[in-house]
């Protein structure tokens, strides 16, 4: 076996379930399939298929996060004189440029203020006696769920594969859920808007309500979800509105 041999296998190795799409005869982009096997085992036991959030494991989900940042991070490959490059495409997420991609290796994307987020964010539900759990569901379950009238959140693990920032996002979107309810009366409340403002046409959210698990829903809970999916990267205005729709009688 030869030594480039060897080295294009290890690298295949490496990058398992990236798939490869030619730009140019000498330069390639590999983008990693959102279809790959599930692999977050580093959380949830093999003997169980439930994990609930606490003060303790909190810096553990954190860290994991960290790692699947590292893995999904841009990376620039030399093969047998061909570039490739490698990243891991996210859902409804366009394609990145050579270009994109050589400025995010040269200035990755910091994650601490994320990191700090849900950190916080967690105490925060936790401390209000919101039940956080993390479970082993289905590839086509939805990432998070707020039931309100259990007080719960549920965190689909798959969310875990990509990464801080959208974890992040998830966890905003739900705190929102959670202000919602609030706003009608307290957290075991059936939802009501917050009056937080939509920065795009309506029109432009219903990309994210073309999923199955949306197929139901009524008028009124189909403006929740907008209202959810339009303000859940605000990760500060998520915690005012936390704080103001469910702290403030307290």
């Amino acid at each position: 076996m030869t030594k480039n041999l060897l080295f294009i296998l290890l690298i295949a190795f490496f990058f398992d379930n990236f798939f490869i799409r030619g730009l140019d005869s000498s330069t390639k982009v590999i983008n990693n399939s959102s279809h790959e096997v599930k692999e977050v085992k580093y959380l949830l036991s093999k003997k169980i298929s439930v994990l609930k959030v606490n003060n303790r494991n909190i810096i553990k989900i954190i860290n994991i996060l960290k790692r699947f940042d590292k893995k999904n991070s841009p990376k620039k490959i030399v093969v047998n004189g061909k570039i490739k490059y490698s990243y891991r495409k996210l859902p409804n997420e366009p394609q990145k440029t050579i270009e994109e991609i050589e400025e995010l290796i040269k200035n990755p994307i910091k994650t601490s203020k994320y990191e700090f987020f849900i950190k916080k964010a967690l105490l925060i539900l936790l401390s209000n006696e919101i039940e956080i759990l993390i479970k082993d569901l289905p590839e086509n379950d939805p990432s998070g769920q707020w039931i309100h009238k259990d007080k719960t959140v549920i965190i689909n693990e798959k969310v875990f594969k990509e990464g801080t920032i959208k974890f992040a996002y998830l966890l905003s979107h739900e705190m929102i859920h959670i202000a919602q309810s609030c706003n009608g009366g307290s957290f075991d409340s059936y939802p009501f808007l917050i009056g937080l403002e939509l920065k795009k046409p309506k029109n432009y959210y219903y990309k994210y309500l073309n999923n199955e698990i949306y197929r139901d829903l009524k008028k009124d809970d189909i403006m929740l979800e907008i209202e959810a999916y339009a303000n859940q990267t605000e990760i500060s205005q998520t915690i005012n509105a936390f704080k103001y729709f469910c702290l403030k009688q307290k």
